[in-house]
């Protein structure tokens, strides 16, 4: 993957084949730097790939510190390979990945610029960046501090407003160590600016559809870089003025825009405030009026102002992976979180410490935090506050763009040893791919037309099945590059409308971002990743061992002797899951008619050739203690055995562990496993499905696992000994796997389980926080009856972490008295919120713009001149239907809704009335009452007329966000919150589900009714219907993986201490 050549060639050769073979419709839109144009229309200058050119420095040097041998020391990457004193091009692409890494952000600034104005009030990135907050950032967020910054709550140096961090002198320059020399022994340079015109086009060019296109921004350094411009600037006097104030680190701010003070997010100033159009005028304009004239700072507190979709931002944030993957480094631990040096952080760790509400939904308060704010009591929370926050620190919903209606959040990946991932890829079963994901180069392969393709499975679902490239190429779409085309092929955030494919030969024809990361960008990120430098013993990706960390040798040493009977404990029940050195040709496959060949039948005595290590596992746990008493298991153990071979000497290296994965990166049927099945039932790399491109035909075809069990809360029924009392069976074709975890770094990386909530979140980086968090969660992963030992009411002295946000169990609350397992439930009354200006938006997104109109206006108009026409004309026969149609309706919404069973029976008087009502006009039509029947008849039409004016007029006006905010609920405390979070769009029960809903919350209305009465009436509305119509019921969070359930307590107790070696 080094030679970044063929990966160039192979890149140009898949867009050859994309051009020449997938016809791209013209309609399909360019991304703004191939369109030269905002998503508001505002021109900016077009640009190419190579006007993105990465940051070739080693400014990050002191990151990632790796111990080179036993007894070391940690010592920043040398990325001098061939060991010559200088750092050759070919050396430098790694250097170039990590800076990619951790600034690119691919043009996602057009969708986060999007989300936190036009995204239903959910966040606000420069809200976030509130300067005031920065000493309490980590502790509050988990967000780490970029060093060289300091606090600002100065209200006279805001920049356009806002308290922004403000540099700390020239530490806030990213500056490359002196060793940093290019192959000609000289400190490396960027490309420099011409100092006589700040505006000229830089030297790249390429022809595209006939014509030469030139970049129209250079490269440079130094002070000319904020003079440079990427559009017209509407008031060139305050633009300049802006970025002269901004943060200058030396990086090229064409490319990375401005340091924000907050690692992985990067300010670019927004064309659509600062340009030169009318439109920007007013937006500067209405900025100035809202904020910067504001001297109490509202915009800060007051949600009217956050959620107003008029209010356009001054700048956008662009997201680099280091936003979430950064995170203080457990060799290094800082004295002060929020005050971290360099040397303190690692790219690779994965920020477990990072939560995901304060960073995608901090506009959306709590009850408690609304009171605050407002001063008014009694101020329910808002539900999707409650979502976001019942994932956990350290991970993340990837599906929440592109949503799947499944909430199911999964770790921020730690990345490590990726030579050795590789290494198990090419020994793994390879897969079938698509003529689309055959358009994406390949790392493993490196011919991009082979097929089938080898590839790791990075995502926990094993759905990112055609190779590194294509992983590292998806990562950015997801974050938001090329947000033109999200909106084609989602509703994002909301869903609930059609989706179709994100197509790849849609990229590589129209975004110029796109063909930025696939030329260059993720070559460097691969040549990075994979970077070892064997003269010095360094690996990019290496793993990060207890016995390097301060501390560490002791505890190491002195616990030695148990460790080595952990190794063979680990050995014989661990490593058919956990390890990624494997006997040549080892393959699984899974059955519920594992039992034809557990006796291995092709053992037969001194068989010649010995047969190969095929061997076919059960799909449920309950058989996986008789799977390992037989003898396919026994002949597993025994070449394992030859493989590990003995303990090694003391301090010694495991030639064992050594560039082991720790995962053999095979896909286990969740039934097996025994997890929350939320994140293996995902389905957005289905066929037909948004990833549908970016996920192999194999496992498009995976079958279904079958009926997975899970503890149903409403149904009253006994749960099983693991705290099951339903099953349900979802479809195949990829869903119901999740891969082995790898087991690297095991004490550094608590909690556990794919969605970190299994034992102690201590939110402390130390390495003393890091080692009591490990041991409660190994505790809790081996031990099935030690999980709830902190969340039962009967529990003292529980250490802080414990208990979970949202785990209700230690509280009186009815609701969870019951619940196996950690259940993430409502902690109070919330209600679904939408401000006024987005109302029209969110409607349109679920039915269209065409309905919307309609809805809003175009029926109204139509009803009311049918209506008028007919008390002209019409006659009691019109009116005889008109109450016969007026009344089957009201029959039918009674009927399939059953309202009248939650605001009285009585309510089916009114479509017996409307039938009276009909007879009556029927009856009318004797010719001796003729006169009557006209004047009757023209009466009610006259009033339909009125009825069909005012309630058009209040349509009109709601859409439209004129008469207050849209507002549903209660939903009362103790409400699972993936009750709602997960209903599926196209279930069949939906409506049923959703009429449930309603008649819950009408009941939950009852102000008389107590706290538990007030959630027994809501669920005995909706939780029948709602579980019938979700796309995953299985709720209880920490469940599963019971492996350990079959060790003896010693043998979990030595396992626990070899585990803290690796």
């Amino acid at each position: 993957m080094q030679n970044r050549g063929c990966l160039t060639v192979s890149s140009g050769l898949c867009v050859l084949i994309a051009t020449v073979v997938f016809a791209v419709d013209p309609s399909e839109p360019l991304d703004e730097a191939m369109g030269g144009r905002t998503l508001k229309g505002t021109p900016v200058k077009q640009r190419l790939p190579e006007c993105f050119p990465a940051e070739p420095q080693d400014v990050f040097y002191e990151m990632d510190q790796v111990v080179s041998s036993p007894g070391g020391t940690p010592q920043p990457l040398n990325f001098d390979a061939d060991n010559n004193h200088m750092i050759s091009d070919k050396e430098r692409d790694a250097i170039r990945g990590r800076n990619t890494w951790l600034l690119w952000g691919g043009g996602n600034e057009e969708f986060w610029g999007w989300l936190q104005e036009e995204g239903f009030g959910l966040t606000d990135f420069l809200i976030l960046l509130d300067s005031r907050n920065r000493d309490h950032r980590f502790r509050d967020d988990g967000l780490i501090n970029q060093p060289g910054f300091v606090s600002n709550s100065d209200a006279g140096k805001r920049i356009c407003g806002l308290f922004l961090d403000l540099p700390d002198g020239d530490k806030v320059k990213l500056v490359a160590p002196s060793s940093d020399l290019n192959e000609s022994g000289q400190p490396v340079q960027r490309k420099q600016l011409p100092a006589t015109d700040t505006r000229a086009f830089g030297s790249y060019s390429v022809v595209r559809n006939g014509v030469t296109q030139s970049c129209t921004a250079c490269h440079g350094s130094g002070a000319n870089q904020a003079n440079r411009y990427l559009f017209d600037p509407g008031d060139k006097e305050l633009f300049d003025r802006v970025l002269s104030q901004l943060a200058d680190d030396g990086l090229d701010p064409t490319v990375y825009g401005y340091a924000s003070g907050i690692f992985g997010l990067r300010l670019m100033p927004n064309p659509d405030f600062f340009g030169k159009t009318p439109a920007a005028k007013k937006a500067r304009e209405y900025w100035q009026e809202r904020v910067t004239n504001d001297g109490s700072f509202k915009y800060y507190t007051d949600y009217s102002i956050q959620a107003d979709p008029k209010l356009v931002r001054p700048f956008r944030v662009s997201m680099s992976c280091g936003f979430c993957h950064v995170g203080p480094h457990p060799l290094k631990p800082p004295q002060d979180p929020e005050h971290p040096a360099w040397e303190n952080l690692s790219s690779i760790i994965g920020n477990q410490y990072w939560s995901p509400q304060p960073a995608f939904a901090n506009l959306l308060k709590t009850g408690k935090q609304k009171e605050e704010q407002t001063g008014r009591k009694g101020q329910r929370g808002n539900f999707l506050h409650h979502f976001l926050a019942s994932q956990q620190p350290g991970t993340i919903d990837t599906s929440l763009v592109s949503t799947d209606w499944i909430n199911n959040s999964n770790t921020i990946n730690a990345v490590f040893d990726v030579p050795a991932r590789l290494t198990r890829a090419m020994n793994n079963q390879p897969e079938k791919q698509s003529a689309a994901n055959l358009l994406i180069p390949s790392v493993e392969d490196k011919d991009a037309s082979v097929n089938p393709r080898h590839f790791p499975r990075v995502l926990v679902d094993g759905s990112d099945s055609c190779g590194v490239f294509t992983a590292l190429i998806r990562v950015p779409l997801n974050i938001g590059t090329y947000f033109e085309e999200w909106r084609r092929t989602s509703n994002p955030i909301i869903g609930f409308a059609h989706r179709r494919p994100f197509s790849v030969a849609v990229c590589q024809a129209n975004s110029v971002y796109w063909q930025t990361n696939e030329r260059y960008r993720v070559p460097y990120e691969a040549a990075f990743f994979t970077y070892q430098n064997a003269a010095h013993m360094q690996s990019s990706t290496a793993p990060i061992k207890l016995q390097d960390a301060l501390g560490g040798a002791a505890i190491v040493a002195g616990e030695r002797a148990r460790a080595t009977g952990g190794r063979a404990v680990f050995i014989q029940h661990c490593a058919i899951c956990h390890s990624s050195k494997q006997p040549p040709d080892f393959q699984l496959t899974f059955s519920r008619d594992w039992e034809k060949t557990a006796n291995f039948p092709q053992l037969a005595a001194s068989p010649t050739p010995e047969p190969p290590p095929h061997y076919t596992l059960p799909m449920d746990f309950a058989f996986w203690d008789a799977f390992k008493k037989s003898a396919a298991y026994a002949d597993y153990v025994a070449r394992i055995r030859k493989i590990v071979g003995d303990p090694p000497p003391n301090d010694s290296d495991d030639p064992f562990i050594k560039d082991n994965f720790l995962s053999s990166e095979i896909r286990i049927p969740v039934s097996l496993v025994g997890t929350n099945s939320g994140r293996a039932t995902a389905t957005n790399a289905l066929r037909g499905e948004v990833w549908d491109n970016f996920s192999s035909d194999d496992y498009k075809e995976l079958p279904p696992v079958g009926p997975l069990r899970y503890f149903d809360p409403f149904s009253g029924a006994t749960p099983d000994d693991y705290g099951d009392n339903a099953s349900y069976s979802p479809l195949g074709g990829g869903r119901g796997y999740y891969r082995p975890a790898s087991l690297i770094s095991l004490w550094a990386t608590a909690p556990y389980l794919h969605n970190n909530t299994l034992g102690l979140y201590n939110h402390d980086p130390s390495v003393a926080g890091r080692l009591a968090a490990y041991q409660d969660g190994i505790e809790k992963l081996l031990w099935k009856n030690l999980r709830a030992r902190d969340s039962s009411r009967q529990a003292t002295n529980s250490p802080s972490g414990s208990v979970r946000d949202g785990d209700l169990r230690p509280t009186p609350s009815a609701a969870a008295a019951h619940d196996p397992g950690f259940i993430y439930r409502l902690p109070e009354d919330t209600e679904i919120f939408m401000a006024p200006g987005f109302i029209r938006p969110l409607l349109a997104g679920v039915v269209g713009d065409f309905l919307t109109n309609a809805l809003a206006t175009y029926i109204w108009i139509v009803l009311f001149f049918v209506f008028l026409a007919a008390a002209i004309w019409g006659n009691q026969r019109h009116v005889t239907f008109l109450f016969i149609v007026l009344a089957l309706i009201v029959a039918a919404v009674l009927a399939t809704t059953g309202l009248a069973s939650v605001l009285g029976k009585w309510l089916w008087l009114t479509p017996i009335a409307l039938l009276v009502v009909a007879l009556a006009f029927y009856f009318l039509g004797d010719p001796s009452r003729a006169s009557l029947a006209r004047i009757a008849s023209r009466v009610v039409f006259l009033l339909a007329t009125l009825a069909t004016l005012v309630i058009g007029v209040a349509a009109h006006r709601f859409i439209n966000g004129n008469m207050g905010p849209l507002r549903v609920g209660p939903i009362p405390r103790g409400t699972p919150v993936n009750l709602i979070m997960n209903m599926d769009p196209d279930n069949p029960n939906l409506l049923q589900g959703l009429a449930g809903l309603t008649r819950g919350i009408i009941r939950a209305r009852d102000s008389k009714l107590t706290e538990d009465q007030k959630y027994d009436a809501f669920i005995a509305e909706a939780g029948a219907p709602m579980m019938r119509a979700s796309k995953c019921p299985d709720f209880v969070l920490d469940r599963g993986h019971y492996f350990g359930e079959g060790l003896t307590d010693e043998e979990k107790r030595a396992l626990i201490a070899f585990l803290k070696t690796l």
